[in-house]
């Protein structure tokens, strides 16, 4: 390109006419253009209305250009590279800390937030912090077990009111599994309306619950499926906690080509076929109120990757339950309660887990950096859920369980105990000897029917 030059030219005017020439070629960013301003300004003595005349801008605009340069070193990288633009730039120098501001600018680029958007949830923000003070330090009752009450949860008095930031549980669905024997069908609705008067007790305001609760399919149902849905969102209304969203949870079990249940259909009557239960509702509730906003810091650290609200968003979620029970007849898996909470928790909030279970939320919570307590009221899980949290030396009575099981299995495949028994004549009672193969060690007697 060839060289253009001016005669009898000031630094002033070369100033001026290098940066015209520039523009026209689009070769300056943002953050050139500002400094430029500022030499100027004030090297060369103009005025703002002496630039605005010059032709760069209005005294607003030239004014708002310079102002991004108080922008901390990073983010100016960003409206250098054109990756923030200068609209961006002002919304970020409302937040009163450099450190803010860096963290809001990586917010930005993150989700991909326009100007406008970005100023709004800056806006909110900063009126969050005038509105509200820092949420109070999370306090864990003592148990036996760090943050786990064997017990009923239809008395939490260990947690004070209003102090849970969010519940995801999965209430008994009274089907008959063993820790239901015994229950009826109105014991069982009066039992979970109290827990969940206690749920409403302990949950803040703007606080979340998030319920696995399947329909009735057998039981009580013989004639007909008992929804029950409809029954928490009364029952909760009535604490002033309403329904907001639902997520069905698929449970891709087993290819459905390949199980034998629809296999058999073709002996079904026509119009007689049955629907495969392969998922879950999983029910989203929120209490009225606002709750407390923790700090920025926090804010931050549990927002979801771009990645992630598109995944969790969904309203399907694919996930596949596990294959062991692991000494409990209804374990979750992992990626249930991880995405409930990463999704409606911040970092440090408390968890509370009514019905824990085996303590799958509890593990799950605290590998979040979250506090999190829960209540099982049958103690024969109390070891399922030490181990789980890894508060067992060695080998827990659980595994010796599990392992004892499987070595039964060995032995009865190996040396073929039902079939000897009964060509023998013997009865179910009747012992059996039989030697663990090569390597193990000492005959072991056991009973046919244990």
């Amino acid at each position: 390109m060839p060289c253009i030059v001016h005669e009898n030219v000031d630094q002033r005017q070369a100033a001026h006419l290098s940066y015209v020439r520039n523009m026209e070629r689009k070769n300056l960013n943002p953050v050139e253009i500002a400094n430029h301003l500022v030499v100027m300004k004030e090297k060369f003595g103009y005025s703002l209305k002496e630039l605005e005349i010059k032709g760069y801008g209005s005294k607003a605009s030239i004014s708002q250009k310079m102002k991004i340069l108080n922008l901390p070193g990073s983010v100016l990288d960003k409206v250098r590279e054109g990756k923030l633009t200068i609209a961006h730039g002002l919304h970020l120098l409302e937040l009163p800390t450099s450190e803010e501001q860096e963290r809001w600018a990586k917010r930005i680029l993150e989700e991909d937030l326009s100007a406008k958007k970005a100023g709004k949830l800056i806006k909110r923000y900063i009126s969050k912090g005038k509105q509200h003070k820092e949420a109070q330090e999370v306090e864990i009752p003592e148990g036996e077990i760090p943050g786990v009450f064997m017990k009923d949860s239809r008395d939490m008095s260990e947690l004070k009111d209003e102090s849970v930031h969010l519940i995801v549980s999965s209430p008994p669905f009274n089907i008959g599994m063993e820790f239901e024997e015994g229950i009826s069908f109105e014991k069982h609705i009066e039992e979970v309306k109290a827990v969940l008067k206690e749920c409403a007790r302990v949950l803040v305001p703007g606080g979340i619950m998030a319920l696995d609760v399947a329909d009735i399919h057998t039981k009580h149902s013989s004639k007909e499926i008992t929804l029950m849905g409809h029954r928490y969102q009364e029952w909760l209304r009535e604490h002033g906690i309403y329904l907001k969203n639902i997520i069905i949870w698929y449970k891709n079990v087993i290819p459905l080509s390949k199980r034998k249940d629809l296999l058999n259909m073709a002996e079904v009557r026509h119009t007689h076929y049955k629907i495969v239960l392969n998922f879950e509702p999983i029910y989203i509730f929120r209490k009225q109120g606002r709750r407390e906003v923790p700090s920025e810091e926090k804010i931050l650290a549990s927002r979801l990757s771009k990645k992630e609200i598109l995944e969790l968003c969904d309203g399907v979620w694919k996930i596949q339950p596990l294959k062991t029970k692991q000494g409990h007849p209804c374990v979750h898996p992992e990626e249930l309660p991880r995405r409930l909470i990463k999704m409606f928790s911040y970092e440090g909030d408390l968890i509370l887990d009514p019905w824990a279970g085996s303590g799958t939320t509890i593990k799950v919570a605290n590998e979040l950096n979250r506090h999190a307590v829960g209540y099982e009221r049958e103690l024969k899980y109390k070891p399922v859920i030490m181990e789980k949290l890894g508060l067992t030396d060695g080998e827990s009575d659980t595994e010796v369980v599990r392992t004892m099981i499987e070595s039964v299995q060995e032995i009865r495949s190996e040396v073929q105990v039902l079939e000897g028994a009964t060509e023998a004549g013997e009865t179910e009672g009747d012992i059996c000897m039989a030697k663990i193969p090569e390597d193990g060690a000492t005959p072991v007697e056991m009973s046919l029917n244990q």
